[in-house]
Parts: C-alpha cells; sequence; structure tokens
C-alpha cells in the first residue's frame, strides 16, 4: 500500500497482514513485571458482597437473569446496567456513589474471567491511565493479554460498551495469540514476514 494512501486514508483500507497481526506493546523482564505488578487476588467476604449486590438487584427489581448460574455471567451482569432503573441507581438507593457500582460490576467480571479462563488479578503501580490500576493478565506460555476490569466496567456504566462485546472480543484474541517464539521472532527479525 503506497505511504500517502496509508496516512491519507480513513482506515477502511488495510493491507490484510496489518489486520490479522495482534498487537504487541512490548516484551517485559520477569524483573520489571514483578516489580509493576502485583498479585492481587479477590477476597472471598469482598466478591461474596459484590455478587450479592449484584443478586439482590435482580431479586429487588424482580428481573429474570439470562443465565441462571453463574450470577456474574456478562449477560447477566449486561441486564443490571440495561434493565430496570440500572446499577447506578441501585447503589445509590444504598447510598453508595458511581465508583462503588463501577467496583462491585469490575471484580464480579474479574472473579467470572478468572474462573472461566485462567486470568489472574494484579494491583498495578505504574498504570498508563487513571483506571487501569486494576489489571487482569492471562499468561499463555510467556505471551500475556492484559484487560482492565475497572475501566471496563465504567465504560459498560456509561452505555459505551456491553460485558457480552468483551467476552467476545476477549474470545477473538484469545484464538490469535501468538506463541513466544514467534514473538521474538518478530522483534529480533522485525523486517521479514511469515
Amino acid at each position: 500500500m503506497n505511504f500517502f494512501k496509508k496516512l491519507f486514508s480513513s482506515g477502511k483500507q488495510t493491507d490484510k497482514a496489518e489486520h490479522n497481526e495482534s498487537k504487541i506493546n512490548g516484551i517485559f523482564t520477569t524483573e520489571y513485571f514483578d516489580k509493576r505488578y502485583t498479585e492481587d487476588p479477590i477476597k472471598p467476604e469482598t466478591l461474596d458482597g459484590c455478587l450479592k449486590m449484584v443478586e439482590s438487584f435482580f431479586i429487588d427489581h424482580k428481573v429474570s437473569r439470562k443465565v441462571e448460574s453463574p450470577i456474574n455471567h456478562p449477560a447477566n451482569l449486561d441486564q443490571t446496567d440495561q434493565e430496570g432503573l440500572g446499577f447506578i441507581m441501585y447503589c445509590r438507593a444504598f447510598q453508595l456513589g458511581e465508583e462503588h457500582a463501577t467496583f462491585f460490576l469490575a471484580l464480579a467480571y474479574s472473579d467470572f474471567l478468572i474462573n472461566k479462563y485462567g486470568f489472574q488479578l494484579f494491583k498495578d503501580s505504574e498504570p498508563e491511565y487513571p483506571l487501569r490500576g486494576m489489571t487482569l493478565k492471562y499468561n499463555r506460555d510467556g505471551v500475556m493479554l492484559s484487560l482492565y476490569p475497572y475501566e471496563y466496567a465504567s465504560k459498560v456504566l456509561n452505555g459505551n460498551q456491553t460485558f457480552m462485546e468483551m467476552e467476545q472480543k476477549l474470545n477473538a484474541k484469545l484464538s490469535e495469540m501468538p506463541n513466544i517464539k514467534d514473538v521474538l521472532n518478530k522483534f529480533i527479525k522485525p523486517d521479514e514476514r511469515h
């Protein structure tokens, strides 16, 4: 593709090879990772409180869950935002703010991803953006995928995303994750295409 076409195109025309490549942000040493990220498992009592808030939303609004179990399935979490008065207003009835509603949904969603896919929850001591202090990491043989549950729950509660959309994106990303050998070859030999 011509340089000027790339520079001035609206993004509709892309090289097929460029479109199919996974976005790789960099290579980290174990020492750097350990300095920046601290594993932060969800405390059972905190998770229990979050899940009870989600469950009580359904009971108090007399809303039938789309998925019976688990309560924190993405389809159910979307319902908390889309049905009844919404989860933010529900939390306000308990004199809790939007940040509490966001936290409850972020932890509930994190627990779902931990149990279904094997993610681990970490605290980031140097987050790139304000809402990214809480991060989920999926490690496949040294290649990591990162998600930011608090930031994402905030987007859901502001009407910009859904948890089901995130799970669809996640499944697509997991299916195209490269192996460590391919990642290293890309950085060692950046001009070669496979």
